[in-house]
């Protein structure tokens, strides 16, 4: 668990003599700042309990209901994060951490990197990954392997991109290309997050046509 300033984003613990008595999903009055940040050691008891959960007023299968039942039946122990965490659990807080990561290039607490990757003035590029004379990259920024970028790319500042993908015609800032992506158009991309396998391509007409995973956010 961690201390949190707004509790109410997400699953809460309410202590009793330092055990905890109850969880309770994002909360509008929170019993405490205590988070439960996602980290977990269960044992194969835990399949059961699964198996008997209910959708909650979200919809949703919710790990803090499952947790409250594991309570029911004993207790379970906790250990408080007082270091550095970050919460990923928005768009907005994954481009922040992502933010993060890129900000350690070259540092002492430079974050895991391939060894066969080339690092340069902030920008790390992967093994096979071809980059075209007329795309200008600006670091901190971190490529894949296998990936074709160009003609007429911009990239960054604080952007990752994933391996295999093939990038044209395209400007992009402060946002995460996952693997295997393929975009061709003239696009500004900013603080976006494009999953893995996408594609964005110009089109001769001037309708759209929209493939959207789950919970997808659009901006036009």
């Amino acid at each position: 668990m961690c201390e949190v300033e707004d509790p109410s984003r997400f699953g809460v613990a309410q202590l009793d003599n330092s055990k905890i008595k109850k969880i309770t999903e994002k909360p509008k009055d929170s019993p405490s700042n205590l988070a439960v940040i996602g980290i977990y050691f269960l044992t194969p008891k835990i399949f059961g309990i699964i198996d008997n959960l209910k959708p909650s007023k979200r919809g949703e299968l919710e790990i803090t209901d499952a947790l409250q039942m594991l309570l029911s039946d004993g207790v379970v122990d906790y250990d408080t994060v007082t270091g550095w965490w970050k919460d990923t659990g928005t768009p907005e807080d994954i481009i922040h951490a992502n933010k993060l990561v890129l900000d350690s290039i070259g540092t002492e607490n430079q974050f895991l990197i391939d060894d066969d990757s080339k690092i340069q003035d902030g920008i790390v590029i992967g093994k096979n990954t071809e980059i075209s004379s007329d795309s200008f990259i600006t670091g901190p920024v971190i490529i894949g392997k296998n990936c074709k970028i160009g003609p007429a790319v911009r990239i960054g500042s604080y952007v990752s991109i994933g391996d295999n993908c093939i990038l044209k015609n395209c400007n992009i800032e402060n946002s995460i290309i996952m693997s295997n992506c393929k975009i061709n158009s003239k696009v500004d991309l900013s603080s976006s997050i494009i999953s893995h396998g996408s594609e964005i391509e110009d089109s001769d007409t001037k309708k759209h046509q929209f493939l959207l995973g789950e919970r997808s956010q659009l901006k036009l």
